[in-house]
């Protein structure tokens, strides 16, 4: 009888260790996902500074005006329209955009601040 249980103590203990391993090994699979998202999401946008957002008076143009720190992508987001653009590192980079939107219009940048999302947010009235 004791040979049993010694016999179940062990299968036990093989099973919990069998286990463990299948968990760290779900966790570090996880983790490493995660990581490739984050870098594909967040880490793809450029750094920029000085960002400026500036409407032509008596006009729908909008000026976009920054500087690239860090080469990647940008999203220019003007009403519900996207455009993405990827920059190198420049200083004084920027473009015109013009659109026919009407009422309030929410215009944004996005990028990212050191490796989190970033949005410089402008709204103007057409």
């Amino acid at each position: 009888m004791t040979i049993s249980l010694e016999k179940k103590l062990e299968e036990a203990t093989i099973a919990k260790k069998r286990y463990r391993s299948l968990f760290l090994l779900a966790s570090i699979s996880f983790i490493v996902l995660l990581g490739i998202v984050y870098n594909n999401i967040v880490l793809d946008y450029a750094v920029l500074d000085n960002i400026k957002i500036n409407r032509e008076r008596g006009t729908n143009n909008v000026n976009f005006r920054f500087d690239v720190v860090k080469s990647g992508r940008i999203d220019f987001i003007y009403g519900n329209a996207i455009l993405t653009d990827r920059q190198q590192v420049q200083q004084g980079q920027g473009f015109d955009w013009n659109w026919n939107s009407k009422g309030k219009t929410e215009i944004s940048i996005r990028s990212r601040k050191f490796i989190f999302p970033y949005w410089t947010m402008e709204e103007f009235i057409f």
